[in-house]
C-alpha cells in the first residue's frame, strides 16, 4: 500500500514541476504561491476539521493538533522546507525543467540527513551514488555554447542544488512530525505555512497590490489545478511514511524525475545536448544505486 501512495505522489509531483514552468512565464512565482497556498490549505481545512474522525480517514490523524515545541518544531520544518520550493521556482526561471528537476532531486542531503540526523543505516552504495550524481551535476553545469546560454544554465544549476539541500534535509526529517500529527495534520500545517509564505513573498517584493490582477477565471483555474496536485501528492507521500522507511520512498520518487524529464523535453520543446543527456543519465543512475542498496 505504501508504495502505490509513493507512485501517485511521485505523478503528481512531476506534472506539477514541469507545469510550473508555464505558470510562471505569466504569474510571478509569489503570487502563484500564494493562491496555490489558499486551495491547498482550504482543502486540508476541510479534510482535517470536518473529515478526520471519519472511517476513510481513520489513520491519518495521530493527535490533534496542538500549540507547544511539537507544534513549533513542525512549522520551523515547514519552513525549511519551502525556501526548496522557492529556490525551485527561480531556478525553472533561468533554466530549463529537464535541468533543474533532476539536480533538484539529487539525494545526497536526504542521504546524510536520513544518517546522520534520522539514524538509518549507511551503506557503501550511497558513496557510489554521490560520485555519479556529482559527475552528472558537472555535466550540466558546464554545458553550453553561447554565453548567454551557459550563464543561465549555471545560475539553473546553483538554485537546483539548493532546493536540493532543503527539499532533501526536510524530506527525511518529515517522519517525526508525521509521528507526531499524522499525515493529515501535518499537511495542513505545511501548507498553511507555504501559503503565509507565500503571501510574505508578495509583501516583501511589492507584488500586494497585483493580487487583485491575477485572479481572472483562467487564473484560478490554474492556482485550482496546482492545489489539487499539491493535495494529492502531498497527501499520498505524506501517508506513505506510515508505511515505508524514508530512504525508500525517496527512492521511488525518482520515477518522477523521469517523466518531469520527458514533459520538459516533448512539451516545453527544450533540447539537449550529447553532454546534457549524459549528465541526468548519470544523476538518474545514482537514484538506482541507491535503491538497489534500499
Amino acid at each position: 500500500m505504501g508504495i502505490v501512495f509513493v507512485l501517485i505522489g511521485a505523478l503528481c509531483f512531476a506534472i506539477s514541476n514541469a507545469y510550473w514552468k508555464k505558470v510562471t512565464q505569466t504569474i510571478p512565482y509569489q503570487i502563484g504561491m500564494f493562491y496555490r497556498g489558499i486551495f491547498a490549505s482550504l482543502i486540508f481545512s476541510i479534510l482535517y476539521f470536518g473529515c478526520r474522525e471519519s472511517i476513510f480517514f481513520k489513520g491519518w490523524t495521530v493527535h490533534p493538533l496542538s500549540f507547544g515545541t511539537p507544534f513549533l518544531l513542525t512549522i520551523a520544518l515547514s519552513v525549511f522546507n519551502i525556501f526548496g520550493l522557492v529556490f525551485f521556482l527561480r531556478g525553472i526561471q533561468k533554466a530549463p525543467v529537464s535541468i533543474v528537476v533532476p539536480v533538484s532531486a539529487i539525494k545526497l542531503f536526504t542521504i546524510l540527513t536520513a544518517v546522520f540526523i534520522v539514524g538509518e543505516v549507511w551503506k557503501v552504495n550511497y558513496l557510489y551514488a554521490f560520485i555519479f550524481s556529482t559527475a552528472g551535476l558537472l555535466l550540466l553545469y558546464f554545458q553550453g555554447k553561447q554565453q548567454s546560454s551557459i550563464s543561465e544554465q549555471k545560475n539553473g544549476m546553483l538554485y537546483g542544488v539548493l532546493a536540493s539541500f532543503f527539499w532533501g534535509s526536510s524530506y527525511a526529517l518529515y517522519t517525526y512530525p508525521i509521528s507526531w500529527w499524522g499525515p493529515l495534520g501535518f499537511s495542513l500545517v505545511i501548507e498553511t505555512t507555504a501559503m503565509l509564505f507565500g503571501l510574505v513573498l508578495v509583501i516583501r517584493d511589492g507584488l500586494f497590490k497585483n493580487l487583485f490582477n491575477f485572479i481572472s477565471a483562467k487564473h484560478i483555474f490554474t492556482y485550482l489545478k496546482l492545489g489539487l496536485l499539491l493535495v494529492s501528492g502531498g497527501l499520498a507521500i505524506n501517508i506513505s511514511y506510515q508505511y515505508l522507511p524514508i530512504m525508500v520512498i525517496n527512492i521511488l520518487i525518482i520515477s518522477s524525475q523521469l517523466l518531469s524529464v520527458l514533459i520538459g523535453y516533448f512539451f516545453f520543446k527544450e533540447r539537449l545536448s550529447l553532454k546534457q543527456w549524459l549528465g541526468l543519465a548519470l544523476i538518474i543512475i545514482s537514484f538506482f544505486i541507491v535503491a538497489t542498496s534500499a
